[in-house]
């Protein structure tokens, strides 16, 4: 039976007002991405650095939230915890994005102010101190697979997630670029980078590091108690102190999941395939210059 012309207006309807309602979702997605971007470029500005700020920067699922409260514990003996993490040590540029604090807000924070943050080196403010913390990379892309599947409604498999890693398809844009980007400042006698790997098995080694790149005067029972109530165990019993995502869990509806899934290092191997790993080995940054549209990645 062949369509009637009033069949035909109604199907073309449908799609008019179908393609009507992307182009709106579009529109929306790219205001909200203009307000988000507007509104850390103005807290960016008024932004007054301290030379003993802290900036903890990396890609995600690296390692920021144990370096964070590492440095937490390092900046409060024997106090009570936080109700949360981000109350004492604020997501910079998110914190700014969304309104949630101001730069106003942020001067009322006392010395020394830690931040956590993913940007590059080059959207962060000059004149403080940057502890870039990186993983490896087999471990980072499982471990953002299963936070994508739990928090951001990924269904699909972990070979369709590798792909879009290894384009660079998801949040936060490229690994490869990103450690790229902040190995360059290696030598910066203010950058310090700090591989996950030896924040899990050589610890107090690695506190040690990062209280004579701080200048900080901690004695060893200060530095043995932050070693202890920094493990893995000792964190999953105050997990409700470090789940940053729950804000994003409610803007989006989805169940709370653990935000803390293993905090070992050397897994991601056993996931992958072997193709998958000679990919990631093969692969080096493509050396993406930086642009003010980008900075829609890293504020959502």
């Amino acid at each position: 039976m062949r369509p009637t012309k009033k069949t035909k207006r109604r199907l073309l309807g449908s799609r008019a007002l179908g393609a009507a309602t992307g182009a709106l979702d579009v529109a929306v997605r790219n205001l909200d991405n203009a307000r988000r971007i507007a509104n850390f470029l103005r807290g960016r500005m008024e932004f007054r650095a301290r030379h003993d700020d802290v900036f903890i920067s990396s890609y995600p699922r690296s390692g920021t939230t144990l370096t964070q409260w590492i440095l937490y514990l390092l900046t409060h003996e024997e106090q009570p915890d936080p109700d949360h993490l981000t109350k004492v040590s604020p997501w910079f540029e998110r914190s700014l994005a969304i309104g949630e604090l101001t730069a106003d807000d942020l001067e009322r924070f006392p010395s020394p102010r830690v931040f956590k943050s993913h940007l590059p080196r080059e959207w962060l403010p000059d004149g403080a101190r940057y502890i870039y913390v990186e993983r490896d990379v087999q471990d980072v892309l499982v471990s953002y697979f299963h936070f994508y599947r739990a928090y951001l409604g990924f269904q699909g498999s972990l070979g369709d997630f590798h792909r879009r890693f290894m384009d660079g398809r998801v949040q936060y844009g490229s690994w490869f670029d990103h450690v790229a980007g902040w190995r360059a400042h290696a030598g910066d006698p203010d950058v310090l980078i700090v591989r996950y790997e030896d924040l899990v098995q050589s610890r107090k080694e690695t506190i040690v590091r990062i209280v004579e790149f701080l200048e900080w005067d901690r004695d060893e029972r200060w530095i043995d108690r932050t070693v202890i109530e920094s493990s893995f165990d000792a964190m999953k019993r105050r997990e409700s102190v470090f789940d940053h995502a729950t804000a994003l869990l409610l803007e989006r509806g989805v169940s709370p999941e653990s935000f803390l899934r293993s905090g070992t290092s050397g897994g991601g191997a056993s996931e992958l395939t072997e193709a998958q790993k000679q990919e990631i080995r093969d692969r080096s940054s493509t050396g993406r210059r930086l642009a003010i549209r980008g900075l829609a990645a890293f504020l959502r």
